[in-house]
């Protein structure tokens, strides 16, 4: 006789409630929503306990939290099913230094490394009916502090030494564009599942052949058994072809794993966005016991694509190449760097998610880089990427500091490396694990022994003992979890050290940090792959009314809105690029954010062009990719964002979206001689005048990012900054445009310090733009502005029209008042005479009021 078989099944746990921890006759309090997941600083906000810390400078008033202990308890109802033996809680992880009581009788769990799961058997613990789960979390900067104290001092850049040795988002110590905000709370989900037989882990790992006409897919999965039981896989394609296979699994041991395998003839692929479509196959697991009964089953969307990190010889250049290359096709990655979106992870939703996709697809960026200092992150940003084709660059939680190597520290830094590359494994959008952010760079920064010929793989004993968490157990965790996936050590990484522009990737801080150089030299600062490069402009004006509530406040050098910038020694910095840049009459707050936002979008829109102009078809991919820092910020502040916490592009957003297009232009302006450099020239002290006619010249080029061979029409025209008088018109009619490749269209073209260059871009067939973008004398602030540039904007319903008699930079229009719900397809754009600029807006209408800005226009 046999009990009949139910499956097992899994409660979510919700409805937290929280007080302070080991305060006499401290209450508990009811969080104030349902939600599975929740953190100490929402929740003593919601209760009032505390001020917003995002507004004026509550940030200082709030650090107090920090230093607290916490406790969350939870109630939850369990009925037993004689069928189901065993009983397990189960967690995505805890924020950080956390001790789990069950029914405050059993300690059931210690946790103090926040990318930790676990699966806590608690079987025979529960008690019929209502259950209670309690959870400690102690202050973090404590348990730091004490682990400082014991293992000695590491050096950390952006927050305090002590976070070296914590297992917690790096961020939450505060950066240079973040908060100190030491939060703590369940922040992933917590789940009691009941089961007699489970899976706990499935992995379909798909290799695609070389020649792409087959895959061999191996489905691996981990159980935990009561009884023998038969695995049926099943891998149904996208076309209707269904695949199977059957392995039997055994319960002798406490935890059984098995796997099949399944080939596949003409596999349909899975490619990033712009190069195919996003197909996915679904991979159906389920174990089954003697008399066929399913006692658990897991399914998966799996993407199938061939993936190579291409570092190859060069034509003509020394070092090697660096790209990304997806079933047998070359992928030039123009993105972003994602930090986390916000400082409260829980207070993120699937939708925050999905639209950060969306507004990264829109921008024409194909890679986001998911921060090293931030968190592995949530299943739905993911999820978007592989949906929607973005690539992603997936940093290890490591940044911006010198960290230990003892074996405690090794051991939960395997396990943290082991649960997130087993629970990640299966986006298809992953192509790179690096192993942190900039910690060699640190090292040189700090002098540390870095001996590039030592390769005993165990550096524990010399002051860079991290080296061996980065070169031995992260490498060899991803070689078992994820041996598709290619490896890199660090971000940068490569060569003759981290600023190596021959090999691997290289951070690019020369312009803002570093060096400082001047934005107009980028084209002299070009790697084999720009993993950083940035400029910081303010964020938008509405944004800013948001978090600065005193009117009193809202000037560019004010108390709150210097809390709200992070970035060491920004004052000067953004002071230089403005002013040696920009003619600016005023600094009140408008016209000091649209100068910065305007320098931003100048400083980024050259850097993207510099970087794709290098990625020249076989052979000739001197450059890889580029990767803005940043896409995103956590709080609202002035950053390198291209997009504000409360979701207004800045102009660089624009202007980057522009310059990443499928097909798009570039300009460079230069002089003979600086031409012919390949670094920036020596800074040297020179004379306050330099008196030498210069004579000026323009390259023009193309940029076919798509699969296809094109033809296009190229206009380009010379105009008179002063008159808007057209000077020459130089097009030179329909080119050809090789497919995923830059093609030379110009060389050497003569201008003088008073002219614009326009270039666009038209279809051949119907005569419709296709691209447009152009050059100005550099700096801004010495060329002579036509006082009457004709300015005028055309409201309609859904969208605009611009148009000009004389050349005009950075026009931005925005509708009167800004609260109004419209979102513009484009917008900080250059306009010409003779040439009518549309620009998209949703949601507008014919009779709504519109403010233009450009630059000059308060001159």
């Amino acid at each position: 006789m046999h009990l009949a078989m139910s499956a097992a099944s899994s409660l979510t746990l919700s409805g937290w409630r929280w007080r302070q921890y080991g305060e006499a006759n401290e209450e508990w309090h009811q969080c104030m929503h349902d939600k599975p997941t929740t953190e100490i600083f929402t929740d003593l906000i919601d209760a009032k306990v505390i001020p917003d810390p995002f507004i004026d400078e509550n940030e200082r008033h709030v650090q107090w939290v920090g230093e607290a202990d916490w406790e969350y308890a939870c109630d939850f109802q369990y009925e037993a099913d004689l069928s189901h033996s065993r009983q397990d809680l189960v967690f995505a992880g805890l924020d950080t230094v956390a001790t789990v009581f069950l029914n405050d009788q059993d300690q059931i769990l210690e946790s103090t490394n926040m990318f930790h799961q676990h699966r806590v058997d608690v079987t025979g613990k529960l008690r019929p009916g209502l259950n209670t789960i309690r959870i400690v979390f102690k202050s973090a900067l404590h348990y730091g502090r004490e682990l400082e104290k014991k293992h000695g001092s590491y050096r950390a850049f952006s927050g305090e030494n002590s976070r070296a040795h914590v297992r917690k988002a790096q961020y939450h110590y505060g950066w240079d564009w973040g908060p100190l905000l030491m939060t703590c709370g369940p922040c992933g989900e917590i789940k009691l599942e009941s089961y007699a037989s489970t899976l706990v882990d499935v992995f379909a790992d798909a290799r695609v052949s070389e020649d792409l006409h087959s895959a061999s897919v191996n489905v691996s999965f981990e159980a935990i058994l009561d009884q023998d039981v038969t695995a049926n896989v099943t891998v149904t394609a996208p076309d209707g072809r269904v695949f199977h296979s059957k392995a039997t699994l055994g319960s002798s041991t406490k935890e059984s794993r098995g796997s099949v395998s399944l080939e596949i003839n003409e596999p349909q692929l899975w490619y990033p966005v712009g190069h195919g479509p996003q197909i996915f196959y679904l991979v159906d697991v389920a174990i089954m016991n003697r008399d066929q009964i399913p006692l658990n089953r897991a399914r998966k969307l799996v993407g199938m694509r061939r993936l190579r990190l291409v570092q190859h010889s060069l034509n003509g250049e020394l070092g090697t190449s660096f790209f990304f290359e997806v079933n047998n096709k070359p992928v030039y990655a123009s993105g972003s760097n994602w930090i986390p979106g916000h400082s409260f992870l829980t207070a993120m939703t699937s939708n925050d998610y999905a639209s950060a996709v969306d507004r990264c697809l829109k921008a024409n960026q194909n890679m986001l880089r998911i921060w090293g200092g931030g968190i592995y992150e949530h299943h739905a940003l993911y999820e978007e990427c592989d949906r929607r084709g973005v690539l992603v660059w997936q940093d290890f939680a490591f940044a911006c500091a010198q960290y230990p190597c003892y074996p405690e520290f090794a051991a939960t830094v395997k396990r943290e490396a082991a649960d997130q590359v087993k629970r990640l494994r299966q986006y298809c959008s992953i192509v790179l694990y690096a192993g942190n952010n900039e910690d060699y760079q640190i090292a040189e920064m700090l002098n540390l022994t870095w001996d590039r010929d030592d390769h005993s793989g165990d550096w524990t004993e010399t002051n860079f003992p991290a080296r061996t968490l980065y070169e031995t157990h992260l490498p060899a965790v991803v070689a078992e979890y994820a041996p598709g996936v290619p490896y890199h050590p660090s971000s940068p990484w490569g060569g003759d050290g981290t600023t190596d522009r021959t090999v691997g990737d290289i951070h690019q801080w020369n312009v803002w940090h570093g060096s400082q150089e001047k934005y107009q030299l980028w084209d002299k600062l070009v790697g084999r792959f720009v993993s950083e490069f940035g400029m910081l402009g303010f964020p938008a004006a509405k944004s800013i009314r948001r978090y600065v509530t005193d009117p009193a406040q809202r000037y560019p050098q004010s108390r709150v809105l210097d809390l709200h910038n992070k970035a060491d020694g920004a004052e000067r910095r953004l002071g230089l690029y403005v002013l040696e840049n920009l003619r600016v009459n005023s600094l009140d707050l408008d016209s000091w954010i649209y100068a910065t936002q305007l320098i931003q979008g100048e400083c980024l829109s050259f850097a993207v062009r510099s970087c794709r102009r290098q990625w020249k078809g076989p052979g000739q991919e001197y450059c890889g990719g580029q990767l803005i820092w940043q896409i995103n910020d956590c709080w609202p502040v002035s950053s390198w964002a291209i997009i504000d916490f409360y979701g207004e592009k800045k102009m660089a957003y624009f202007m980057t979206m522009r310059d990443s297009a499928p097909l798009a232009l570039g300009i460079c302006r230069s002089t003979p001689e600086l031409k012919k450099l390949k670094s920036p020239p020596p800074q040297i002290l020179a004379p306050p005048h330099d008196l030498a006619p210069k004579n000026y010249i323009c390259d023009v080029w193309a940029m076919n990012g798509t699969l296809r061979d094109a033809q296009a029409q190229i206009e380009i025209r010379l105009y008179d900054l002063a008159t808007g008088v057209l000077r020459e018109d130089k097009s030179i009619g329909v080119q050809p445009l090789l497919f995923n490749r830059t093609t030379e269209l110009v060389e050497d073209m003569s201008v003088d310090d008073q002219t614009a260059v326009q270039a666009i871009m038209r279809d051949t067939r119907d005569g419709h733009v296709i691209a447009r973008t152009s050059d100005w004398p550099q700096p801004l602030k010495y060329i002579t502005l036509c006082s009457s540039p004709g300015v005028s904007v055309s409201v309609l319903d859904g969208k605009l029209e611009i148009r000009a008699n004389a050349p005009v930079k950075g026009l931005v229009v925005s509708v009167v008042p800004d609260d109004r719900d419209v979102e513009f397809e484009d917008n900080a754009v250059d306009v010409f005479p003779n040439d009518v600029y549309t620009i998209i807006a949703r949601g507008l209408r014919k009779d709504d009021k519109v403010h233009v800005r450009y630059y000059g226009s308060d001159f």
